[in-house]
This record gives C-alpha cells, structure tokens and sequence, in this order.
C-alpha cells in the first residue's frame, strides 16, 4: 500500500495540475468488489490522469476499500467521496411484477448510501443485516463453483475450480458471481496454454464457436461465459437466496448507521415500470427515504439524463453521476452525460453537497438526514443549498486539522450550525 502511494506521489509531482478539467465521477467500484481497477490507489490514478476532480468510490457490500481511496485520494488532490451499494428487495412490487433498476428482476432495487462517514458497529443491527446478506451471496458463489464443476465433468473437460481460487480474486472475501467467472476462464486458460485447444474448450463449454481472437479479449470471454453458463436460465445458474435481499427500510437503516444518505441509483436503458414516471418515483423515494439519485453513464442517454436532472432540480433532489466501472472492460472514468455541458452546474452542485454532508458529519455529527432518515431542512432546496456551501469550501489541510482540535461546540459554530 505504502509503494503503491509512492508512486501515485511521484507521478502526481511529475505531472503538475495542468490535466485537471473539472469533471466528475462519484460511482466506482474497486477490486474490493469487482473491477477494472486493481485497488484504490490505481482507480485514483486513472482519475488523476483524465482529470477528475470529484471522485467517489461506490463498491457493493463493503467499505474496506475507503481508507485507502481516501489516501490516494489526498496524495492526488482530488475531492473524494464515499459510498456502498447493495440490493434491496422491494415485496410490492415483486408481487407486481414491476422493475427497478435490475432489468432482470422484478422488485430487485439497487441502492446506494452516498457520503459513508464512519463504520458499522459490531454486532449492531446493521452489522447483522449486512452479515447475512453477505453470508447468503458467498454460499450462493460456493453453488455456481459445484455447477460448474459438475457441467465440466458432463462434458469431459478437466477442469475443477476450488472456492480458495475465486476467494483469492477479492482482497477480503468480498465474492461476487463475476469473480467465479474469473477464475473459471483463469482456470481454463491455465488448462489449455494452447491457443486452439482453448478456443476448443470455450466451445464446448458455451454451445458456440469461440473464435481463437477473442481469447486476446478476456474480459468479453468473462462476459460470454458467465452469459452462457451463469446467468438466469442457464446451465450453471443459482437462484438467489432470499436472505441475499433485505426489505428497503433495513437496507436504508443500514445506511443511515453508516452516516450516510440513502439515495436511488436509476437503470437509465432500460426504462423499467418504477422508472418510467418519475414523479411517481419520486414520491416512492420520499416515502422510502431516499433523498438522491444517481445516473449511470454510458448506460443512459443524453435526453433521458436532461429529463432526470430537469426533475429532480424542480424538487430539489440532488444528482450524482458515475461509471460504475465493475467490469474488466477498460472505458473512459468520463462519459457523455458527465461531459455534457448542460448538465456540468448540477452535477458540480451535487457532488458538493455530498462532500459537504461528509464534512459536517465528520467534524459536526449534522448530516443532511437524521440518524432516523427525516431530513434535518423540512425545505429540501434549503437543505441542499446549506450542505452544497459547506462542501464548497476551500479549507487548507493545516487549518482542518486544527479545526478537528477544537471541540465540536466549535466547530460547529465554524460552520453556523
């Protein structure tokens, strides 16, 4: 970790802040998760390097990769933020049949906590909510393993893949259903070095002829593998346990005792049943307690986006933007919503909102919402108006830290709370 920061250091000092242009990307997942990026420290560097300045790390079911993002973060001079994804599930609308924002799965809903201030208590009760979801994702992996062992052994190919193998992938235990498939095709690569003999088994594994190019392509096998073999409907797929899927109100209790604010990530493409009205959405958001959303670029259209911000700017809910970055597919960390001149003044202001809610949460213990959810401005506009000047200021690190010296009655009267 320490080298790993030499060298962000070096570089940073090697290349002056010319590069720097203002965007923003506040959604990326590290390989505490899953990812393009090797750890933190690399995912900062590439933000470095296309000229981000607010950068926020977004990895589903973990924290582990904050510290360090944080670091980075410092080293590099960029304005970070800080956040978990999990999935929630929503019991009326499965019953429905109505999506989300998993196009697959009826009441399946993504969720994001958006400015994580501080860890969960051990052996509180969101500890325990997460512990079972993660339990219940980590069994499920162990399954796909067997299927896949299984679906081998049927066909004739020597391939048995251990859990270690996928477990080693992740930094700390933190599997996902693409890391299986990771280390499947790793397995299989290392079963068959030679190039025909490994288009031959890709074959015979997916049904289709695998051409020998593709295998200079690693992360499209993933994608074709786990699409073939993984995915609903095929050979190798594992229905989810329900435990993987906590209620939304636990889901937004868990965030709320991460200091965080519970907000709603849209699918963007396609636009599912709960997406397709957003004033109907929105009022869903209000009575979930949810208090943001969050566009996913390159998956939503430059008209779509114009509607959502148009929206949410009459309502005076703020809007994030980010990339996701959670496959091994290497893209640009700026997409063309974030590029898009129109859209830059709301994005800005959103992202100093969030890192003015981490601010005050983290010298002041006053967040945007209370520890209950209800949100501490009754007008929302004021609200975001008061936590977006709060994350605009420019404060030198010197005087930060002597600001954390002083009690919290003084530092809350820095700020005017």
């Amino acid at each position: 970790l320490s080298e790993r920061r030499r060298v962000l250091a070096d570089y940073v000092r090697e290349h002056p802040r010319i590069l720097d242009q203002g965007h923003i990307n506040l959604h990326v997942h590290t390989n505490e998760s899953f990812s393009f990026f090797l750890n933190p420290t690399e995912a900062v560097w590439y933000a470095f390097v296309e000229g981000i300045e607010y950068f926020g790390i977004n990895d589903h079911y973990t924290i582990a990769g904050h510290g360090e993002f944080a670091k980075a973060c410092e080293t590099a001079s960029r304005k970070a933020t800080f956040s978990i994804e999990a999935i929630a599930m929503d019991d009326e609308s499965l019953i429905h049949g109505r999506r989300y924002n998993d196009p697959d799965n009826a009441g399946r809903c993504y969720l994001v906590g958006k400015g994580v201030t501080r860890a969960l208590k051990p052996g509180g009760r969101g500890s325990q909510v997460l512990a079972t979801m993660q339990r219940a994702i980590r069994q499920r992996n162990r399954k796909i393993v067997a299927k896949l062992n299984r679906y081998c052994e049927d066909r004739g190919i020597p391939i048995i893949l251990s859990y270690r193998e996928v477990d080693m992938l992740t930094p700390h235990g933190n599997t996902t259903e693409r890391h299986v498939v990771q280390a499947f095709c790793n397995k299989i690569d290392r079963q068959f070095p030679e190039i025909d003999e490994r288009a031959q088994a890709y074959s015979r594994l997916t049904g289709g002829t695998v051409e020998e190019e593709l295998l200079s392509k690693p992360a499209q096998i993933q994608v074709l593998v786990r699409a073939r073999l993984v995915k609903s409907g095929m050979p190798c797929y594992v229905e989810e346990d329900r435990d993987a899927f906590t209620s939304v109100e636990n889901l937004v209790n868990l965030y709320l005792e991460y200091g965080a604010i519970p907000i709603y990530p849209l699918m963007g493409n396609p636009i599912t049943e709960e997406e397709e009205d957003l004033e109907l959405l929105f009022l869903k958001m209000d009575r979930y307690r949810l208090n943001a959303l969050e566009i996913i670029d390159y998956r939503t259209e430059i008209e779509r986006a114009a509607r959502i911000i148009d929206a949410a700017s009459h309502h005076g809910l703020p809007v994030f933007i980010g990339t996701e970055h959670n496959t091994k597919e290497e893209s640009s960390l700026v997409g063309p919503v974030a590029s898009y001149p129109d859209f830059y003044t709301y994005l800005r202001r959103s992202s100093n909102f969030v890192i003015g809610h981490q601010r005050l949460m983290g010298l002041c213990d006053f967040g945007f919402v209370y520890p209950d959810g209800r949100r501490r401005f009754d007008d929302r506009r004021k609200g975001f108006s008061f936590f977006e000047e709060a994350g605009k200021l420019e404060i030198p690190r010197p005087q930060l830290e002597e600001l954390k010296k002083k009690s919290l009655q003084e530092r809350k009267r820095y700020f005017n709370v």
